[in-house]
């Protein structure tokens, strides 16, 4: 199971990286709005920053063409880009068009919010459908519950499209594991959370209060 970053600020990405368990990046027009005026550069940065793929979304969900015109610039841009399409028909239209066109190019489809809609990217030759869980969370009580029967329909046709979770929280991210997400993405201070508990906190002070009982600050290599 791979881990991305949903961010679009370097500083942010290059931290995440530092940690060793990064594997790439998702970003959305929000975030990228949020980076710098200047597109290309702000999508160069976050390329740059990244340690593997990064997820770039087109503009616009319901015409078919621009989404295709947007979908092959991204593609050519670089080779790293995973091309976001948004779900819609145009959307699912663009996908299976473009998939024709270019086999190689990668593409996800992005606000995936029920099973049907999952299969509908699946049959569309998707390489990626991405589950809005996290979102989910404000409008249903098991977000989670999205992902187990998309994976169990996916695996039993025979569909290789790859499952993205967008999740938040510590529990959620280990729900979507379990339940056969290939990948999950998280914003950074969701990110964070799942290094933290109050019990691991509570065990390591314990330990460190034992130890330093008796041997002051002194560590092995000074023991």
């Amino acid at each position: 199971m791979q881990l991305f970053l949903d961010s679009s600020n370097p500083k942010e990405i290059l931290t995440a990286r530092s940690w060793g368990i990064l594997d790439g990046v998702t970003t959305n027009p929000s975030l990228m709005s949020k980076a710098c005026p200047d597109m290309q550069a702000a999508l160069l940065a976050v390329l740059d920053a990244s340690p593997g793929p990064v997820f770039c979304q087109v503009i616009g969900w319901n015409e078919v063409e621009p989404l295709k015109t947007q979908a092959r610039w991204l593609h050519q841009f670089s080779d790293r880009l995973i091309v976001k399409i948004p779900m819609s028909i145009a959307g699912i239209q663009a996908v299976h068009e473009l998939k024709k066109e270019t086999p190689g190019i990668r593409l996800a489809v992005t606000a995936v919010s029920t099973v049907a809609q999952a299969v509908l990217v699946a049959k569309a030759g998707a390489d990626i459908v991405a589950i809005f869980n996290g979102p989910l969370d404000l409008e249903q009580d098991e977000p989670v519950s999205v992902v187990a029967p998309v994976r169990a329909i996916y695996d039993r046709n025979g569909f290789k499209t790859r499952i993205l979770s967008a999740g938040r929280y510590p529990r959620g991210f280990g729900e979507y594991a379990a339940a056969g997400t290939d990948i999950i993405t998280l914003r950074m201070d969701f990110m964070r959370l799942l290094f933290e508990h109050a019990f691991t906190d509570k065990r390591m002070h314990g330990f460190l209060q034992d130890w330093q009982k008796t041997f002051a600050d002194k560590t092995w290599p000074n023991a």
